[in-house]
């Protein structure tokens, strides 16, 4: 699976100033996003539970600032994905303790554990390559992140 083909243009988001500093409440409005126009809209807060869940379990925050907060559930039958560049720090309380600068939000079926592995896969694959993180940090649009994912 190519990241590319999990990031759709109109869902990435840009923040040149936090809406909030609160790391859940940043998920909510993300999720929001990620949601609007699709079938599954009106599951916001069953998926919600989903995902606040999972990250009360274990920060996504898997360093280098870099968050994947993701979640299986029973009220998708897709991967619903988003890309989130924010331009100030967030305490993600990350596994390096580093604030987050992008996030990457996947809500995956439940019933398609190999579609959840092999997301994440792409995601973790994609941001090692420290050029390709650095451009995305260095975007000041999402047009700019998208042409930049293209790539990969």
């Amino acid at each position: 699976m190519k990241f590319s083909d999990l990031i759709r243009k109109e869902k990435i988001f840009y923040y040149d100033k936090l809406p909030t500093k609160n790391k859940y409440e940043l998920l909510k409005i993300i999720l929001q996003q990620t949601l609007k126009d699709s079938k599954y809209e009106d599951k916001f807060d069953l998926i919600w539970n989903s995902l606040q869940e999972r990250e009360k379990a274990m920060s996504t925050g898997i360093g280098g600032g870099l968050a994947i907060p993701h979640c299986t559930t029973e009220h998708v039958d897709e991967i619903l994905s988003s890309l989130t560049l924010l331009k100030e720090d967030l305490d993600f309380q990350s596994l390096d303790s580093t604030p987050v600068r992008i996030i990457v939000l996947l809500i995956i079926s439940r019933n398609n554990f190999d579609a959840h592995i092999k997301a994440l896969a792409s995601v973790a694959r994609t941001f090692q390559n420290i050029d390709i993180k650095n451009n995305i940090l260095k975007a000041s649009s999402p047009e700019e992140v998208y042409k930049i994912i293209e790539k990969t």
